[in-house]
């Protein structure tokens, strides 16, 4: 589970930034808060960011996706993040971009700390404690091309690291450490990198159409033909809008709204399937709103969401802005004033203008339409 995430230096980012799944000290929706059964930590199921177009929202996503890739890539840096210092400030690019996250794995918590500058890793530390437990210890520290490793590692050489390859992605390769390869399985088990194809199992299968039939769908099964020539394969939709009459569309002439939601489900079943965290870039967007309230509740029900996992999302649609849905601390807002620095921060820390932090009675949605909560745009008519 995902605790705390922050990064320094990324994109629209300059200054040090921290989304926190700890919840605050409120009294709203308890019910729904993920509970480890190790030692009884309450975190935030679901973290909503709202804000302007092109306010930063999607970089917190990046970043950790970025994090992601760099801790699990296997040969060398990503090309495509070789590069990502804050592009607001000249002299940012001769500074390490930084991360620093707190997540939970495999009965340990730990602490992974990593800089990488010019598709080089300037430093990583991965600190880690057993849940319930007094097993606590630093697995390594790297400083460049200098590694001093913690006790677990005393029997491993760790001379041939390349310096454009994460320490603990070459840990979980190359040794059997329990605490690396814990850690790089969080990592790894993160949804919404990447789509994944429909499942072809039939109980997933199943659980797919159920969702879809929870949400008024009439789409029953599906088919996934091979391609000869290895192109992608061709899907086929089973539609039974009422008892006698089964047909078959093809991928390409389901509405927009289908498609979204076939391209979501199968990461949403394997987060949940797994306790994974969920990533969703403009999660609304060509959803129904009732069909956003209902994924949003999927990771807030305990009985749907057994294993405790994840959704971290961006959104404009502000139909599950309302106490009855979500938590003050599970709204965040991310915004960027002229000559300032992008800001994320949750409601429940914000103080309007007479200096109060937001009501659990607010209409949330509404207020922030108008302008109560900071983060909107800046539109001349």
């Amino acid at each position: 589970m995902l605790m705390q995430f922050s990064f320094k230096n990324f994109k629209a980012f300059k200054e040090e930034v921290l989304l926190d799944f700890l919840p605050a000290s409120i009294n709203e929706h308890k019910n729904t808060l993920l509970k480890d059964p190790a030692d009884g930590e309450r975190i935030l199921p679901l973290i909503g960011i709202y804000g302007p177009n092109s306010s930063g929202k999607s970089t917190v996503l990046d970043a950790l996706s970025c994090l992601s890739s760099l801790a699990t890539a296997s040969v060398t840096v990503p090309t495509r993040i070789r590069d990502m210092h804050c592009l607001f400030s000249a002299d940012c690019k001769d500074i390490p971009t930084q991360f620093d996250v707190l997540f939970r794995s495999q009965g340990f918590l730990f602490r992974y700390q990593l800089q990488f500058s010019m598709g080089t890793i300037a430093e990583e530390n991965l600190f880690y404690g057993s849940l319930g437990g007094s097993d606590t210890g630093i697995l390594f520290n790297r400083k460049e091309s200098v590694i001093h490793p913690g006790r677990e590692l005393i029997s491993f050489s760790l001379k041939a690291v390349p310096p454009s390859v994460t320490l603990l992605s070459w840990l979980n390769a190359y040794t059997d450490s329990i605490h690396a390869r814990a850690a790089y399985s969080w990592f790894s088990r993160i949804q919404g990198n990447s789509p994944r194809e429909l499942p072809s199992d039939m109980d997933n299968r199943r659980r797919l159409c159920g969702i879809l039939k929870d949400l008024g769908l009439d789409i029953t099964d599906y088919s996934i033909i091979p391609d000869s020539d290895h192109k992608s394969p061709a899907a086929f939709l089973v539609h039974s809008p009422y008892e006698g009459c089964t047909f078959e569309l093809p991928w390409e002439e389901e509405s927009m709204g289908t498609k979204k939601l076939l391209s979501l489900l199968p990461s949403v079943l394997a987060s949940l399937d797994d306790g994974s965290l969920m990533m969703a870039d403009d999660l609304d967007c060509i959803l129904h709103p009732h069909a956003l309230r209902y994924l949003i509740a999927l990771y807030a029900n305990h009985e749907k969401n057994p294993h405790n996992a994840q959704l971290l999302f961006t959104a404009h649609n502000t139909a599950i802005l309302q106490p009855t849905q979500m938590r003050r601390d599970e709204i965040w807002l991310c915004c960027r004033q002229e000559g300032h620095d992008t800001e994320l921060y949750p409601l429940s820390s914000y103080k309007k203008e007479n200096g109060l932090i937001p009501r659990n009675d607010e209409a949330y949605g509404k207020q922030y339409l108008e302008g109560r909560y900071g983060a909107m745009p800046n539109i001349h008519a």
